[in-house]
């Protein structure tokens, strides 16, 4: 091992360390640097024991790369290991952990919370860029190459930071990026520059074998700024400083250009990783938060971080909910925002005038809530919008933005129907009903119409059914809020439960859970219902109303004929139940809410890792293990693609590598070795474009690799060997081929493939790794013996 390959490989790694230090800046603690400092230890260690083992720069990265997942996944996932290996279940734990590193980076705006999955998913991304540097860096020996994973790494905190990133984060890890350069280009010329002096003393004595070095040397010393020396020792010395002098130059000129550019040339907000509940750019609150079209009952609405959303005032009482979507689709534990099924009215339907009714103008100011949701009270009577079109659904009556406001005013009506009216209402005839709003999921209906006939039992009409079901589900003494749901409830053959089974066998959810049960019960009782997803009326603040992402909130919407749609509240506490919905008794003024109280905060999860690894947020729908759900359909297809696209790729090359490899174990004698790793080097020499001239003496084909591969005077030697001991295999006494002849001549063939390998393109690299002849003339051979074998051919 080299001092400059130990130099490299250190300098790679403070690289890698240096690169991903900034994304400590996106979260609000730092637990996960010294896992990540570990493994980037790690990854250098592998790297300088494995190419003081091996020549085969792909087993230096195949071993370096499986290593380091296994310590990664030890680290993390080690208590599903069976034996020391992973299981179906460590797959499982990766994606739990995956749904909550995604669940982080969606609802949480830099700096966000540090949780498990994130932990794990950052140390396995700087394990992989750690391990790519190195190769690129000191296994391959092209640093250049080494700045895109870095560049990667630096590009995660540039792209997801709420402000521009400070400059020690990019200069640090370009200028350590640059000596790797200048370590490698000094390594290079230096060797070129020595061998071609000492090649010039030879040739001067010995002839045209060392011409192309007294050549070399000449030139070294023309780049040096002198002429001739008769030693040669300062043509070199002046030619590296000469090389030191403009890398230098250059690297400050270009560090300098990188910092400038950026402040000079108006550049666009940053583009998130993925958007979700949450999200914010910019300071202090000047940003936007948007809403998913996907809910995933897997992830709770209920979020901790205290990002301002919206500003407002109202003419009213602000003891109703914005909302900001609602959604009749519910799939596979799923509610999804769906496009028009060309159902329902094309405009909305006017809202009917009552003596119930209360309208009421809400004002709003500071709005981050992302396009194209907008939060208001349901329904709104008429928006006041400026600065982008606007549109109101049809069905739903959400208020669709094209892009987001600062500020809006809408009129919105507040509900009262008498109790009265509510029990003698007809069936539901409203274009705005759609067969989903009766929907009930496959595999829980029995189970539903069981637990609504129990519920509602005893009552007589749709009103009385939907205020039963609302008490039950309020009952604190037999249903439970919590975010800490606990081991996932499975059936008796151990599979996971789907979330409406779990949440009736647990009793425990939130507010999602306690939403989809109402909406479930009441379809089955032939209620129309559907989820409304947005704001709790948020806090006091002066004269006006603060909406936190905190105040994220779910509830249902049931259908009346003659009164429309209306909320329930089943969640008890979340927020008040409006009065409607407790009895027959009418608070006289129009107010809407009985025992209405300040929204009471948000819960904080007390061990999101537990929920996560029980795969039971508000519970799973798959009937079989997650692996068992990968692999089927679409998901099945894939991995055969991918795995076909590998065999096809691989291939070639690893037919190349049996084939030598047997050949050398059938030689009979070491002769017959000599003459197979000889053959072996011209084939190789060949592919990357080298060939001797046809009908050429030995002696001559080596001249000819010589010079047309550009070897130095180590790798001019070695070759002069390997046709020594050819000759000496070919022409000499059999006992005179000694076995630390063969040992040395195939060190030295693998010294000359590498060496013509890196004075080559890549494209040439790449093509003879991929297509070597020794691998495609196996395979057309057996091609060609089965069309001979074919009947009539």
């Amino acid at each position: 091992m080299t001092r400059r390959r130990w130099r490299i490989t250190i300098l790679a790694a403070l690289a890698t360390l240096a690169a991903v230090y900034p994304i400590t800046s996106l979260f609000t603690s730092a637990e996960w640097l010294p896992e990540s400092m570990f493994v980037i230890g790690l990854t250098a260690a592998l790297g300088l024991l494995l190419r003081g083992l091996f020549r085969s720069r792909l087993l230096i990265l195949l071993i370096q790369l499986v290593i380091v997942v296994y310590v990664v996944l030890a680290r993390f996932t080690r208590e599903t290991f069976s034996w020391g290996m992973p299981t179906t279940e460590t797959i499982e734990l990766l994606n739990t952990l995956g749904l909550e590193a995604l669940e982080t980076i969606q609802r949480h705006s830099a700096p966000a919370p540090l949780t498990d999955g994130v932990t794990f998913y950052l140390v396995g991304a700087v394990a992989l860029i750690a391990v790519l540097v190195d190769a690129m860096a000191a296994t391959w020996r092209a640093p250049a190459a080494a700045g895109l994973p870095l560049l990667t790494a630096y590009l995660i905190t540039a792209a997801n930071g709420n402000a521009a990133s400070a400059v020690r984060y990019f200069v640090v890890p370009v200028a350590l990026w640059l000596v790797m350069l200048h370590t490698t280009a000094r390594a290079n010329f230096s060797r070129w520059g020595t061998t071609s002096a000492s090649d010039l003393a030879s040739s001067q004595g010995g002839g045209g074998e060392g011409g192309s070095g007294g050549r070399l040397g000449g030139l070294a010393g023309r780049l040096g700024g002198r002429g001739h020396s008769p030693s040669g020792s300062s043509d070199d010395s002046s030619a590296l400083r000469a090389l030191t002098g403009g890398a230098a130059r250059l690297g400050a000129v270009a560090v300098v250009a990188a910092l400038l550019v950026p402040a000079l040339v108006p550049h666009f907000p940053p583009r998130y990783l993925t958007d979700g509940l949450g999200r914010t750019t910019g300071s202090g609150g000047n940003g936007t938060v948007g809403f998913n079209d996907t809910v995933d009952l897997r992830n709770s609405l209920v979020n901790s971080d205290q990002t301002p959303i919206l500003r407002y005032t109202t003419t009213g009482p602000a003891n109703a909910p914005l909302r900001a979507v609602a959604t009749s689709y519910y799939s596979n534990g799923e509610w999804r925002v769906a496009g028009r099924s060309g159902q329902g009215p094309d405009r909305p339907v006017p809202l009917e005038s009552s003596p119930d009714r209360r309208d009421y103008i809400m004002t709003v100011s500071n709005n981050i809530l992302k396009a194209p949701r907008l939060a208001a009270p349901f329904p709104v009577v008429t928006p006041a919008i400026s600065g982008t079109p606007f549109a109101i659904d049809p069905i739903t009556r959400d208020i669709r933005v094209e892009r987001t406001v600062d500020s809006y005013e809408v009129t919105y009506a507040q509900l009262n129907p008498v109790p009265e009216d509510l029990r003698n209402a007809g069936a539901p005839r409203s274009p705005d009903i759609v067969d989903e709003d009766l929907a009930l999921p496959d595999v829980a209906e029995d189970l539903i119409r069981d637990w609504a006939d129990e519920v509602t039992r005893g009552q007589t009409n749709a009103y009385d059914k939907a205020v039963a079901i609302q008490a039950h589900l309020r009952d604190t003494s037999t249903y439970r809020y919590s975010l800490d749901l606990g081991p996932a409830p499975r059936d008796e053959d151990g599979r996971r439960l789907d979330p409406i089974t779990a949440f009736y066998e647990t009793r425990l959810g939130y507010c999602t859970q306690f939403a989809t049960a109402m909406i479930m019960l009441a379809r089955a009782e032939g209620i129309p219902a559907r989820m409304a997803i947005g704001f709790l009326p948020g806090t006091r603040d002066s004269s006006a109303y603060i909406v936190k992402a905190s105040d994220a909130h779910a509830w249902p919407e049931l259908y009346f004929e003659g009164a429309g749609w209306l909320r329930f509240e089943p969640t008890a506490t979340r927020s008040g139940p409006p009065t409607y919905s407790l009895n027959s008794e009418v608070t006289p003024g129009g107010g809407q809410t009985a025992g209405e109280t300040e929204p009471t905060g948000t819960a904080t999860p007390t061990d999101r890792r537990r929920e996560l690894d029980e795969g039971q947020e508000l519970g799973t729908s798959a009937p079989t293990s997650w692996w068992d759900e990968w692999l089927t359909g679409v998901n099945l297809v894939v991995l055969i693609s991918v795995l076909v696209v590998v065999v096809g790729t691989f291939l070639m090359p690893v037919t190349a590598w049996v084939v030598r490899a047997l050949r050398r174990r059938r030689a009979a004698t070491r002769q017959d070795l000599v003459e197979i790793e000889w053959q072996a080097l011209m084939t190789h020499l060949s592919d990357l474009g080298l060939s001797a001239p046809p009908g050429a003496t030995l002696r001559t084909a080596r001249e000819r690799y010589i010079t047309d591969g550009h070897l130095d005077g180590e790798h001019a030697t070695a070759m002069r060997r390997v046709t020594t001991t050819l000759e000496r295999a070919r022409y000499d006494r059999p006992e005179r081929t000694t076995p630390e002849q063969t040992e040395e001549l195939h060190r030295d063939i693998r010294s000359i493939r590498r060496e013509v390998s890196r004075t080559r393109s890549w494209t040439t690299r790449a093509k003879s790794f991929l297509w070597p002849t020794e691998g495609v003339s196996v395979w057309r051979g057996l091609v060609n013996r089965v069309r001979r074998r074919r009947p009539g051919s």
